[in-house]
């Protein structure tokens, strides 16, 4: 991927069982001072989707890069954000039952959107979680609240589409981390995550493993 570098920071490498579909994901994780890059997939029974993450300064989303392969087809999706705040999208799909397709996706309703939000991916929950101070605000039991847009890619797919996100502080757990309340669309969880911002438990998504 292009663009500016990296900070110096921790990596890390993160797998989470899920449950609906049952499924592995794996994420490698490299956590700047305030921005991440990421790479890491995702197997199911009916397909394997692969991505990669890249981030501004304060977490903001600039490119997200997924392909998903079944049984005979095959999906790409091409995401990115410019420093103006600016969506695009390039979607291209491939099958044995027909001619390959390429598009530009239209993406109306995301002028304030600043992340991506990969369905089922558990390390996209980070970037408003550590933007927003949720997890030091958990910690200090001070309430707040944040009402965000997402631009939520649907798995496996890969269509594009805005949506409306709420992330509440909640309380603190061992190590540092914090159960953060999430709702979307009359769907709610508690998400656990640790001191870096990263899933350690969602309910309907996925539990960590130990690597």
């Amino acid at each position: 991927m292009n663009g500016e570098p990296q900070n110096d920071g921790r990596r890390r490498l993160i797998t989470w069982q899920g449950p609906e579909p049952r499924r592995i994901d794996v994420a490698h994780v490299h956590l700047g001072a305030d921005r991440l890059s990421a790479h890491g997939s995702s197997t199911c029974a009916d397909h394997v989707l692969t991505y990669r993450l890249r981030t501004g300064a304060a977490w903001v989303t600039r490119e997200l890069d997924v392909a998903v392969e079944g049984d005979g087809w095959r999906r790409t999706l091409m995401l990115r954000r410019s420093q103006s705040g600016h969506w695009s999208a390039r979607r291209r799909e491939s099958s044995r039952a027909g001619p390959e397709t390429d598009e530009q996706v239209a993406l109306p309703d995301l002028d304030t959107a600043l992340d991506c939000d990969l369905g089922l991916c558990p390390l996209t929950n980070t970037m408003p979680i550590l933007r927003t101070g949720l997890v030091g605000a958990s910690q200090r039991g001070e309430v707040r609240r944040a009402e965000l847009t997402m631009a939520w890619v649907s798995v496996p797919d890969l269509r594009v589409t805005s949506s409306a996100q709420v992330y509440e502080s909640g309380v603190p757990v061992v190590g540092g981390g914090a159960r953060i309340r999430f709702s979307s669309e009359g769907f709610a969880a508690h998400i656990e995550v640790d001191g870096d911002g990263l899933v350690a438990s969602y309910p309907s998504i996925g539990r960590r493993l130990p690597v």
